[in-house]
């Protein structure tokens, strides 16, 4: 983590004692943000699954690998996903449609990014992916567009991604932080925790309570013996 200069050099006790709570913070972020992506890959992974199934009736392909969804017709897939799919298979050593015996789907699934996941809901894929296949299942948007239902889970999934990395990067969370070029807003790492829960509540209410239980950073009572007392440290004694 990067300790602004004003901070470390006017009291490196303090510093240290803000690291310290900063990774405690992150601690704590990780099993909810863990938590969320597992529930979100599969709630995706199954939709496509069904989709798949229902469109295609060959059992020799799985929807991230049969051709005719990304070659021929409507080109679904751009190369960069196509890329992070076979880097997927290759890890699990899954030979494709043409070769036996095939590891699980769900082995692949699992060696999939959240960023994956994420660039699933962008807009290119709205009348192609989202609207026809992955939409149903979060039927808790169901009074909402096509456009503004894939927009509400996008705008969740994106700021977790990013509070994700920045987490993973060991970057200050105790506080808002911003991201350049982004539109949104500074990311408070609290609320996009609740929001992100209440995402998965639309496709998936128990998991979603599942989570929620779990969690010790969306209850505003762990959070104000954390974020406050960071907050605290991060002002040194002069």
């Amino acid at each position: 983590m990067t300790v602004p200069a004003s901070r470390s050099t006017s009291d490196p006790r303090a510093a240290v004692q803000l690291y310290e709570r900063n990774v405690e913070i992150s601690a704590a972020a990780w099993v909810v943000i863990s938590d969320i992506e597992i529930v979100l890959r599969n709630i995706v992974a199954d939709s496509m699954t069904a989709h798949h199934a229902a469109t295609r009736s060959s059992v020799n392909y799985r929807w991230y690998d049969d051709p005719t969804w990304f070659v021929t017709g409507q080109k679904w897939f751009t190369s960069e996903t196509l890329r992070s799919i076979a880097t997927a298979m290759s890890r699990v050593g899954d030979p494709g449609p043409t070769g036996a015996p095939r590891p699980p789907e769900g082995r692949v699934v699992a060696e999939l990014t959240l960023g994956f996941w994420r660039y699933l809901l962008v807009s290119r894929y709205e009348h192609s992916l989202w609207n026809p296949s992955i939409r149903s299942s979060f039927h808790g948007l169901s009074h909402l567009s096509g456009s503004d239902s894939r927009k509400a889970v996008y705008s969740a999934v994106e700021r977790l991604n990013y509070l994700r990395n920045r987490v993973a990067h060991h970057e200050p969370i105790y506080e808002p932080f911003t991201i350049p070029g982004h539109p949104g807003g500074p990311i408070d790492a609290r609320q996009t925790l609740t929001n992100a829960i209440e995402m998965i509540s639309w496709a998936n209410p128990a998991a979603a309570q599942w989570i929620e239980r779990r969690s010790t950073l969306t209850r505003a009572g762990r959070w104000r013996h954390l974020g406050h007392s960071a907050r605290d440290i991060a002002r040194p004694s002069l």
